[in-house]
């Protein structure tokens, strides 16, 4: 409670200084020229009387017959500023005579009421006039300040916007210089290739299969949302024959799919990331427990099948989230048309199970 009037005096701390300025100078001008000292009790019923019917013209009465789209509300705005100085003159007159009644000392008790009606008249117009000049003075500044604010943004806007362009030109380079080094590389790669394929065959295999990976990577396909599931098989085999250059033993990864599957359009780095998950977490060294992907496309269904030996609890909480990608990758592009689920057998295997229906 305090500190919301601490708050309210903070906030209105000019007016209080300017009322108490004005109270001053008006009951000194006062007691100078008509020689009588009013009351306390009269000076705090007068001065709230008259402070009230300033802030109620220029907050209530102006703002809303001023602002508002009702026409008739505007136009009967004299006739409510008549109605208010009325309302006045009875309040200070009903003030008078409940002074008198209640035998309150109040310098205008010996006034008629002739001149006592006279006189609040010219003070309800004295305020009313002060009122709406800072009523007006007000709505300026509060136009200036908005037509300040409106610039400000402007600039802001101007400001924002070069550095949108200087980004984009920023961006446009680093995408320029992105397609010249990757393509220098990959021709790179091939002369390589040409050089080697007959002094290290395999190492010329390997070198292909880079730049394979390279050229799928840097293609409008793979970065367009949809790709033929040939390009992303071809991507896993250059995969694993980059992966077999680095081993000793061969690795024991079976792909197999039927020829309905090829130009299936779906979305990219699906098997890929099966790929890299069986390469990461199995057992590829043994011929007879060997890693399977299997792609089939039977009545406008695109099923994968996936299958490999070695999996343990910690390593399925190690890919997890690679799975759980995959499969929020499937919800958004297909919802419920894509099925996608893994478990782990009672022999050790770990399969996963893809199923997509165009």
């Amino acid at each position: 409670m305090i500190a919301s009037l601490f708050d309210f005096f903070h906030k209105y701390r000019y007016h209080f200084l300017v009322w108490s300025l004005f109270i001053i100078y008006d009951m000194i001008i006062y007691n100078v020229y008509s020689g009588k000292h009013s009351t306390l009790i009269d000076s705090v019923f007068s001065y709230s009387i008259n402070i009230s019917l300033f802030y109620f013209h220029a907050n209530v009465l102006l703002k809303y017959t001023l602002n508002t789209q009702n026409k008739l509300l505007k136009y009967s705005l004299v006739l409510l500023v008549l109605l208010e100085i009325v309302i006045y003159v009875l309040i200070r007159f009903c003030g008078l005579k409940f002074f008198i009644y209640a035998h309150i000392e109040t310098i205008e008790i010996k006034t008629s009421n002739r001149l006592f009606v006279i006189g609040k008249i010219w003070k309800a117009v004295y305020y009313i006039g002060n009122s709406t000049g800072y009523y007006f003075l007000m709505h300026d500044l509060q136009q200036r300040l908005q037509v300040k604010r409106l610039k400000q943004q402007e600039l802001k806007k101007i400001i924002w916007e070069k550095e949108i362009k200087n980004e984009l030109i920023l961006t446009q380079n680093a995408f320029l210089r992105a397609q010249i080094n990757p393509h220098f590389l990959i021709n790179t790669l091939s002369y390589l290739y040409n050089e080697t394929r007959k002094l290290a065959p395999g190492a010329a295999e390997s070198i292909l299969s880079l730049s394979d990976i390279m050229q799928y990577a840097l293609s409008k396909e793979a970065s367009s949302g949809y790709i033929k599931l040939e390009d992303e098989i071809n991507l896993i085999n250059s995969f694993l024959v980059l992966h077999q250059a680095r081993q000793r033993k061969q690795t024991q990864v079976k792909v197999s799919y039927d020829k309905e599957s090829l130009p299936v359009l779906f979305i990219p780095l699906v098997l890929m990331t099966l790929t890299e998950n069986i390469i990461k977490h199995g057992l590829l060294d043994d011929p007879l427990k060997s890693a399977e992907i299997n792609i089939t496309y039977k009545d406008s269904a695109l099923c994968i099948r996936t299958s490999n030996h070695g999996f343990i609890a910690n390593q399925i909480y190690g890919q997890s989230t690679s799975l759980k990608n995959i499969s929020n990758r499937l919800a958004l592009a297909y919802g419920e048309r894509a099925v996608f689920n893994s478990n782990l057998d009672s022999q050790n295997y770990f399969h996963t199970y893809t199923r997509v229906q165009f």
